[in-house]
């Protein structure tokens, strides 16, 4: 017997980008970090794996069974851990009654002064990015766009710098169009896991 086409095509450049792009997409989500983003990729793999004999070339390429598959492993992993988030599986601590190492005069330090103001997003829930994850946001919402139909990404494009308003008039079309579009696209990139990234009625920070 030959290898599954669902294992061959786990090892071609096109599923491994994308296994990596949904994995940091899930690290954005409320719940996750970006340090599990490892684990995320072989938890998608191994779901790939047990639904492999699923595969029916009949009804559709290889490449899109995969990514249904992982859009469906994703959707359990967001919908466990919001369960164990109401379940009271992350507990709240105080930044001033918790204690961490010892200075040199042997008494405790309070947790709020050791933390620094850049660790601050974190406590509301936001991801802190470096110049690496940056670059990867970037990549991700590049992917994003790519999933958009051609009008909303040419909506999104002139969001950048012009108004609701403005781009309706320059697309010849309503503003009612122009804001349904821009719900889609909310929502599109809300299910990417880049919320943060989604272009709002009044937003102009949008990739050019």
């Amino acid at each position: 017997m030959g290898t599954h086409p669902v294992h061959q095509a786990l090892t071609t450049d096109y599923v491994k980008t994308l296994i990596q792009v949904k994995a940091r997409q899930v690290t954005r989500h409320r719940g996750f970090r970006p340090g599990d983003r490892d684990d995320i990729e072989q938890d998608l793999i191994a779901h790939v794996l047990k639904q492999a004999h699923h595969f029916d070339p009949a009804r559709g390429s290889v490449n899109t069974f995969i990514d249904r598959v992982i859009g469906s492993a994703i959707a359990m992993m967001l919908r466990d851990r919001k369960r164990l988030k109401r379940a009271a599986g992350f507990a709240a601590i105080s930044l001033d009654n918790t204690f961490v190492g010892r200075c040199r005069s042997h008494m405790r330090v309070p947790l709020s002064h050791v933390i620094q103001e850049g660790h601050l997003p974190r406590r509301r829930g936001a991801p802190v990015r470096d110049d690496h994850e940056q670059v990867d946001l970037a990549v991700d919402v590049a992917h994003a766009m790519e999933g958009l139909t051609p009008r909303q990404r040419e909506i999104a494009r002139r969001l950048a710098n012009a108004s609701e308003a403005a781009v309706a008039r320059d697309m010849g079309i309503s503003r009612r169009q122009v804001r349904n579009a821009v719900e889609a696209i909310r929502q599109h990139f809300e299910q990417a896991g880049l919320r943060e990234s989604a272009p709002t009625r009044t937003a102009r920070a949008w990739p050019a």
